[in-house]
């Protein structure tokens, strides 16, 4: 009589060769995650005059898919464990391809951002199931090198799909919101062909009440985040984060009082699971601030174009590619996660620490020491990635899994909002105090930093009475350095997450090497 395999066993060598074709698969429904918001927000300019959204609303739109994947992708984890995750994957591919149309036909502004709600709660789906799903197709042993391969297969398609859809919204904005349920729709073809089944798990009340609670806390501090850099006493900052703290400690309060708790809270008691989370913050929030501060700099004070910031990114994206793959391997060959967490936190506190280049030239060249050691340390994630599937519980499987997207999606948040206050704070202070050295009065202080706003915002050139091209000049020293500056700080940022991920992985380890030997001591007696 044949005896069905568990969750993640099975024989290797049959594991092995699914692997072959269900790997790339994954890695692939990941990167089209990813490649996703990049296609909106290339689309979200034309979209947002031909929808008539203003700035408010377009502020909404620009985030409701993130807001709505991270709040959710938690419960979908859940869902995939009852349901089992074979089903769950196909039919968050089908709301991402719902989604996705509704977004591509809208006629206003609120069938636009129910359309990217959709899509948001269904790619969020996807990711997590994606992720969670190496587990079953490829044998534990194995898994490091898995990872590396999903991530550089992820990275590769958000490349391709975020190209074509910026060719696409070039043409009509309502084209690039068909790439993602094309790629969805040949991926559900895909996986009934491809990946195995998987049994259901988990049992008990869906304790919908944690899980509201939890969804509302996630919304409102990540709103609060991202709105942080308009301003930190602005009401939409604020309001929505402290409301959002005050609902997840309600949740966490709720979660351990209840019988059958949808999220294990005392796994944040597992110096393992704080290990992850600081790598997850750390490397989400260095990746954040490259990309998006390597485009301000780029853009606002060395003139290039669109096109030249997306190919002066590549490098970084590439050797994260090879960077991941390569680790992957090194890992399932030996080495240790202390070792790998060093290796790629010293590249990253040293990328960021290189741009101090950029003060003695403007040239892509300077930047490209930064890019190539940020680039490899955006391999950590692949040790995040393994040790969030090594430590989530088989009852709590899906929702723990699924936690490394809103873990990530915190740390993304924190680099974007966080770069720009930073920048914004030290270069505009710098930008005062050299008007003020040039005799500019205080009283025209406040026109001179509006019109250089105003020329980040839409490119007009102040006016000979603003100051005209001396103005910009200031101006563009002091953002320079501010981003040196916050390029310091963020080192700064990342070392300590690194170190601290390294202390307690390692005590984690310890304590598993003392109840294994514990256990064979008893078992000895």
């Amino acid at each position: 009589m044949s005896v069905a395999a568990a969750p993640g066993q099975g024989s290797g060598a049959a594991r092995q060769s699914v692997a072959v074709f269900a790997v790339p698969l994954l890695g692939v429904m990941a990167g089209v995650q990813t490649a996703d918001p990049t296609i909106a927000s290339t689309a979200l300019v034309e979209s947002s005059r031909a929808l008539g959204m203003d700035a408010g609303v377009q502020a909404i739109a620009a985030s409701i898919s993130t807001l709505m994947l991270a709040a959710t992708v938690i419960s979908t984890g859940l869902l995939a464990d009852r349901i089992g995750r074979k089903l769950l994957l196909m039919l968050a591919l089908v709301a991402s391809i719902v989604g996705g149309l509704i977004a591509a036909v809208a006629f206003d502004p609120i069938s636009y951002m129910l359309g990217r709600a959709i899509a948001g709660i269904g790619l969020g789906a996807v990711f997590a199931a994606s992720f969670a799903y190496l587990r079953a197709v490829v044998p534990a042993p194995r898994l490091p090198a898995a990872m590396g391969s999903f991530a550089a297969y992820s990275a590769l398609t958000v490349i391709g799909a975020s190209f074509l859809g910026g060719a696409l919204a070039d043409v009509d904005w309502r084209l690039a919101f068909l790439v993602t349920p094309v790629l969805a729709g040949l991926s559900v073809v895909a996986v009934v062909f491809v990946l195995p089944g998987e049994p259901r798990s988990g049992s008990g009340p869906a304790d919908i009440g944690g899980q509201i609670l939890l969804i509302l806390g996630i919304i409102g501090v990540l709103y609060g985040i991202s709105h942080a850099g308009r301003g930190l006493t602005e009401p939409l900052t604020w309001i929505p984060f402290v409301v959002g703290l005050v609902l997840l400690a309600a949740f966490v309060l709720v979660e351990a009082r209840v019988r059958h708790p949808f999220f294990p809270i005392d796994i944040f008691a597992n110096p393992g699971f704080l290990a992850a989370v600081a790598i997850g913050l750390a490397f989400n929030i260095s990746q954040a601030v490259a990309i998006l501060q390597t485009a301000n700099i780029w853009q606002f004070v060395y003139g290039f174009q669109t096109i030249e910031v997306s190919l002066a990114q590549l490098p970084m994206t590439v050797v994260s590619v090879i960077a991941s793959v390569l680790l992957g391997r090194w890992l399932t060959r030996g080495l240790s996660v202390p070792m790998a967490i060093i290796l790629t936190g010293t590249a990253t506190t040293l990328g960021f620490l290189s741009l101090a280049l950029t003060l003695l030239s403007g040239s892509f060249w300077a930047f490209l020491p930064a890019l190539v050691l940020i680039g490899f340390g955006i391999s950590g994630l692949v040790p995040y990635g393994a040790l969030i599937i090594r430590l989530a519980p088989p009852e709590h499987f899906g929702v723990v899994t699924s936690s490394r997207t809103t873990i990530g999606q915190f740390g993304y948040a924190l680099g974007l909002s966080g770069g720009v206050i930073l920048v914004n704070a030290l270069a505009g202070d710098d930008f005062s105090r050299r008007l003020a050295e040039a005799g500019v009065p205080p009283t025209r202080l406040g026109q001179a930093l509006d019109a250089v706003q105003q020329y980040t915002q839409s490119g007009t050139t102040p006016s000979s009475a603003e100051g005209g091209t001396a103005l910009l000049a200031g101006a563009a020293e002091a953002y320079r350095d501010g981003f040196v500056a916050t390029a310091i700080i963020v080192a700064i940022v990342i070392a300590v997450l690194s170190a601290a991920a390294v202390i307690l992985y390692r005590r984690w380890d310890r304590m598993q090497a003392a109840t294994q030997s514990g256990a064979a001591s008893a078992s000895g007696a």
